[in-house]
C-alpha cells in the first residue's frame, strides 16, 4: 500500500510521454531543481520529487542541504504511512468492478489483450488486474514497471526527506489525505479511466524505458525537458491533467500562501510534475506576485 500511495503521486508525470533511448541510462549524480518562494521577508522551499529511485542515483548537494536545515516543517503530498486498513477499504470501494464484472467484460478485446502482455511483461500476474477498476490496473502496471526498473520507493525522495526529517524531530504538514489524493482518481468516468489505462499499456509495451527518460529529465534540473514530458505524457488523457495536476495545484495554492505568512519555514516536496509548465504552482505562485528564484 505504500508502494501504491507512492506512484499515485508518480503517475502524474509518469505516463507515456517520449520515444525512450535504445539503452536506459542511469545518472549517478542529479541536480533535480529547487525553488525559493519569497514575500515579506518569509521564505518557502518548493522541492520537485520522484516518488521512487534507483538506489544508485545521487541527489543530495549543499543547496538542498541548507534549504533543508534552515526549514521547521516539512510539507508533502499525503501521509504516506497513513493507515493500511482505510486503504484497503478505499480501494475495495472505488478501486474495484461492480456487480462481478472484469476488465475483460469492460475493457475492447485488443486492449484486454495487450493489457495482459503488458502485465507479463513488469511481471505482475494479469488475473490479479482481473477485478480492478481501469485507473487501478494502471496504477499497479506502472508500479511494477518502475519495479522491474530497479527503482524503489525506499530510496524516492519523499521517504528519505521525511525519514531524516522524523530524525530532526521536525514538524509535518500535508494537502491533502491519502483517501483525497486517490479519490480524484475514483472520480474518473469510464471513458478517461480507460484512455488512461491504454497510454499505459502502450508506454509499458512500445516504450519500456520510460522510467529512465522521466529520471534523466528529473536529474538534469531542466524545467522546460520535464515539461515537455508532461504536455506529452497528458496529450491523449487531457482530462487526467485538468483533475490530477490543475486542480489540486489551484487547491494547494491557498495553503501555501497560508505558509508563506507564518513565523516558520516550510520545506515543500510535491512530484516534480506540479512544478513544471503552464500551470505550475511555481506559475501560479508567480502570476500572485511572490518572488520566485530557481530554475
Amino acid at each position: 500500500m505504500r508502494w501504491l500511495t507512492a506512484l499515485v503521486a508518480l503517475f502524474l508525470i509518469a505516463a507515456p510521454f517520449a520515444q525512450a533511448a535504445d539503452e536506459p541510462v542511469i545518472p549517478e549524480t542529479a541536480t533535480p531543481a529547487l525553488w525559493t518562494v519569497e514575500k515579506g521577508g518569509k521564505t518557502l522551499y518548493l522541492f520537485g520529487s520522484i516518488h521512487l529511485l534507483p538506489p544508485q542515483t545521487k541527489w543530495k548537494r549543499d543547496e538542498i542541504d541548507r534549504a533543508r536545515e534552515a526549514s521547521q516543517v516539512f510539507v508533502f503530498e499525503a501521509p504516506l504511512d497513513e493507515g493500511g486498513q482505510a486503504m484497503l477499504k478505499f480501494v475495495e470501494e472505488g478501486g474495484k468492478l461492480k456487480n462481478g464484472e472484469t476488465l475483460k467484460d469492460v475493457l475492447a478485446p485488443e486492449l484486454h489483450a495487450d493489457m495482459e502482455k503488458a502485465a507479463w511483461q513488469v511481471q505482475y500476474p494479469p488475473k490479479l488486474l482481473a477485478p480492478l477498476r481501469p485507473w487501478l490496473a494502471s496504477v499497479y502496471l506502472e508500479l511494477y514497471a518502475y519495479l522491474k526498473a530497479g527503482f524503489s520507493s525506499y530510496y524516492g525522495i519523499d521517504h528519505v526527506i521525511e525519514e531524516e526529517a522524523k530524525a530532526a524531530n521536525a514538524e509535518f504538514a500535508y494537502f491533502e489525505t491519502v483517501s483525497e489524493q486517490l479519490n480524484y482518481f475514483a472520480k474518473l468516468d469510464r471513458k478517461t479511466e480507460t484512455a488512461f489505462l491504454k497510454a499505459t499499456v502502450k508506454g509499458v509495451l512500445e516504450e519500456p524505458n520510460l522510467p529512465f527518460d522521466l529520471l534523466n529529465a528529473w536529474a538534469s534540473g531542466k524545467p522546460e525537458d520535464l515539461s515537455r514530458l508532461v504536455d506529452d505524457g497528458f496529450k491523449d488523457v487531457p482530462q487526467l491533467r485538468t483533475q490530477l495536476i490543475v486542480a489540486r495545484n489551484r487547491k494547494w495554492l491557498p495553503q501555501l500562501r497560508v505558509m508563506l505568512a507564518s513565523d516558520k519555514t516550510h520545506f515543500v516536496t510535491v512530484g516534480v510534475g506540479h512544478l513544471v509548465g503552464r500551470d505550475s504552482l511555481i506559475a501560479m505562485l508567480r502570476a500572485k506576485g511572490y518572488k520566485v528564484t530557481g530554475p
